[in-house]
């Protein structure tokens, strides 16, 4: 297959012939090696998911994933997702490291300013885990192909405009794939998940009545069903049926900050800057009112003043959050084990709450 001079693979070489006894010598030695790379997501996510062949795949480590967009967000994810043991993970970035980037961005150095961002971070992941497929796509994400979307298991786009978000989403619906969008934007930040019809199993550890605690537990296996909306679908979604206390009660302040970003950036083709903090607040009582919120004072002007200023500003501590939680959801829609994100992730650094809502 020829590569082109935007895509490059970061993947150790191995040429070694063996006879059968070093072959099965080589193996055990492998095992013992895999234990030990794999060992704490074996333990969290059961020997079965970390290992066990399906007809088409293995479900973590012949898993195919994308992440386009690297930020500070991305290198958390990258780095949780390289070391459980994923198959292979694209990177997709056309920019450039600037000094900004150095900040938060700990793949990064100072010696990388002026690289492509994707070329920049991929020795770093590459070095977490060896057995894992780093390649590094240079191109501009908006004239790919729909089936360059379609091909991956799973696919994650990183501080993306709501457009882009709407057809890549669609494109993942048809193939019934799951499909991620996350950002984070000063103190604030989000995580988007469509798995579509998603079947995964909830295992309950319980000792029988009487039972010593050194007795093995009885484990219950029950399986579940969820159906997601699509990114379309929820950004339509009318609050007009709830009162405002029940909003300010039930739904957090984060899901009608990050809509106004959303419907800002569709109405001007852009994201917000410092400049634009007049606008977005002068534009606050129509987005909400569009969502089906008849009272601006849900959302305090502090932060919408907030987003405006700090939008492209990544905070380390706030980005370690999304991106743990990104890649721990991730493995779940792949594992098929646990109750995942249904279907947005709303992280508010100001009073570390992390909360998921259904919209």
């Amino acid at each position: 297959m020829r590569i082109s001079p935007s895509q490059l693979v970061y993947k150790p070489k191995l040429d070694i012939k063996t006879s059968a006894s070093e072959n099965m010598a080589a193996n055990t030695i492998t095992q013992g090696y895999e234990a030990a790379i794999y060992d704490r997501q074996i333990r969290l996510w059961g020997l079965d998911a970390q290992q066990r062949h399906d007809v088409t795949r293995n479900l973590i480590r012949d898993s195919h994933i994308l992440v386009a967009g690297i930020r500070a967000i991305s290198n958390e994810a990258l780095k949780n997702l390289a070391l459980a043991g994923v198959g292979s993970i694209t990177l997709l970035d056309h920019g450039i490291v600037r000094e900004e980037d150095l900040g938060a961005q700990f793949f990064l150095t100072h010696a990388d300013i002026g690289k492509n961002r994707a070329v920049a971070a991929a020795p770093a992941i590459q070095a977490l885990n060896p057995r894992v497929s780093v390649q590094v796509d240079q191109e501009d994400i908006r004239p790919k192909d729909d089936a360059y979307f379609q091909s991956f298991d799973i696919v994650c786009l990183i501080h993306t405009d709501p457009e882009l978000v709407t057809r890549i989403d669609r494109l993942r619906r048809e193939v019934n794939k799951p499909f991620y969008a996350a950002d984070a934007f000063g103190w604030f930040g989000y995580i988007f998940c469509d798995l579509m019809t998603h079947a995964y199993t909830e295992e309950k550890k319980t000792l029988p009545p009487g039972a010593k605690s050194t007795q093995e537990p009885i484990v219950k296996r029950t399986k579940h069903i969820e159906q997601y909306d699509s990114f379309e679908v929820s950004l339509q979604r009318d609050w007009s049926n709830m009162t405002l206390k029940a909003l300010k009660k039930r739904v957090p302040v984060v899901h009608f900050l990050t809509h106004s970003l959303l419907k800002f950036q569709q109405e001007h083709k852009r994201s917000p800057t410092e400049h634009d903090a007049d606008l977005l607040k002068q534009s606050k009582a129509k987005y909400l009112q569009q969502m089906g919120v008849s009272d601006p004072d849900i959302l305090d002007d502090s932060l919408i003043m907030d987003l405006a200023r700090f939008y492209e500003t990544e905070l380390a501590p706030v980005a370690a959050i999304l991106g743990g939680v990104l890649a721990q959801e991730i493995i779940r829609a792949l594992s098929g084990k646990e109750f995942p994100i249904q279907n947005w992730f709303f992280y508010n650094g100001l009073d570390g709450s992390g909360v998921t809502y259904k919209v």
